[in-house]
């Protein structure tokens, strides 16, 4: 049976005065699609059960030559600008710029620059991968405005050439969310010593976040999903400064999208674009970089009728005094040991570990092995609450599990006021 004689025969057998589960039942559709087509034949007569034509109504309008001219031109002005070693790239949103700077109006879409440069082979764009929608709502941060999310991420470990022996580093980077800000730090490894350093100076940078996410990086997450996570010192020196720590889930660094996006890019225009013979070299590149990403690009996030500005470095600036910052002071020096060892209080405060249950309803959280059979598949988020020792276990809205979690140690107020 085709879909117009579907039709009809529903709206006869609806006329008959059948009900309409039944009549669902009989032709294999939904109540919905029933509606729809009573409505249609009750408006428009019977002649609309033959459906209406997909195609498009009107034609798109062309896009001009001379703002076709205009593309190409601020595409090969970018391309000899990057021969010239510098960190702007070549695609639509820096030809976008490009064309905002020279006031060509009306200002073509991203998706039209796109079209005329693949239209002209003037793009190496590819078609991205196929993404598989997952299969349950992901607890996803919500990251409104500047301060909500930080996201932390490595690059490494990578090495320089030099005319010695390679080099080999870790380059640090911390991302605001909606604020669009960024900090980069390279180091030697990427041990606790390192971490705390990167953290404390991208956040005397950035500003203290809501919540910072990372995936289950050894040095701050421990070293088994199956053990009693240790409080490792970045761990301690997120919780002493007020932040709120979420882990991702395993195998999933996707979650993490805005600073892998960042990673990407950092090591086109950097890494890739630059000889470094050696890690301070590095780092000064690195800062340049930096500070192009703040100051002089405009960021696809903020829009100047939202944000006041198109730069996270002017967003900062104007947000001065409303985002927490670092305690007068703070120095990670004034927690060390005779010997040098950083040694980091344990504050009051959450750490939350996003975990996918598995098929069978198990799940690891905390050390502990639980059995949440109505969540298996999905997303649960399990939060311990350093103050209360207790850890609390969420499939969505709703408590599905918690436990007690002992800590053998003092437990001290965070430096946040209010904390």
């Amino acid at each position: 049976m085709d879909e117009e004689l579907r039709r009809r025969r529903a709206m006869a057998m609806l006329k008959e005065g059948r009900r309409v589960v039944d009549v669902c039942t009989a032709l294999g559709r939904s109540r919905e699609w029933i509606a729809k087509w009573r409505r249609r034949s009750e408006a428009e007569g019977p002649g609309a059960l033959r459906g209406r034509s997909r195609a498009p109504q009107h034609q798109a309008r062309q896009t001009s030559p001379a703002i076709e001219r205009a593309v190409l031109a601020a595409r090969d002005r970018l391309e000899r600008r990057i021969r010239g070693r510098e960190f702007a790239g070549i695609g639509a949103d820096a030809v976008a710029w490009e064309l905002e700077l020279a006031h060509v109006a009306p200002l073509p879409a991203r998706r039209t620059i796109e079209r005329i440069l693949q239209r002209r082979g003037r793009t190496a764009r590819t078609r991205p991968p196929e993404r598989t929608r997952p299969p349950a709502a992901y607890p996803a941060v919500a990251a409104r405005a500047a301060g909500d999310l930080h996201e932390t991420d490595l690059v490494g470990p990578r090495h320089l050439r030099t005319p010695g022996r390679p080099v080999r580093f870790f380059s640090f980077h911390t991302l605001d969310v909606a604020g669009g800000g960024v900090a980069t730090d390279q180091f030697p490894d990427k041990g606790a010593e390192s971490f705390c350093g990167h953290l404390a100076a991208a956040w005397a940078r950035l500003g203290l976040p809501r919540t910072w996410q990372l995936d289950n990086e050894r040095t701050v997450a421990g070293f088994s999903p199956r053990a009693r996570p240790p409080f490792t010192q970045p761990l301690r020196l997120a919780l002493l400064l007020g932040v709120e720590v979420r882990f991702i889930p395993d195998g999933e660094p996707g979650r993490n999208a805005d600073v892998e996006s960042f990673n990407d890019l950092w090591q086109e225009r950097v890494l890739r674009r630059f000889d470094c013979p050696g890690l301070g070299r590095l780092r000064a590149v690195s800062g340049r970089f930096e500070r192009w990403f703040m100051e002089a690009r405009p960021h696809p996030k903020l829009r100047a009728a939202e944000h006041g500005t198109r730069f996270p470095a002017q967003l900062l600036a104007s947000l001065d005094g409303a985002l927490p910052r670092l305690p007068a002071g703070f120095t990670l020096d004034a927690y060390r040991e005779e010997g040098g060892e950083l040694r980091l209080p344990l504050a009051r405060g959450r750490i939350s570990w996003v975990r996918r249950v598995d098929e069978h309803g198990g799940v690891w959280i905390a050390g502990e092995h639980l059995r949440i059979k109505r969540a298996a598949n999905e997303y649960v988020v399990g939060t311990l609450s350093t103050g209360r020792r207790e850890v609390v276990v969420r499939h969505g809205e709703r408590i599905v599990s918690r436990f007690a979690f002992r800590i053998d140690e003092r437990v001290v107020r965070s430096l946040r006021r209010g904390g």
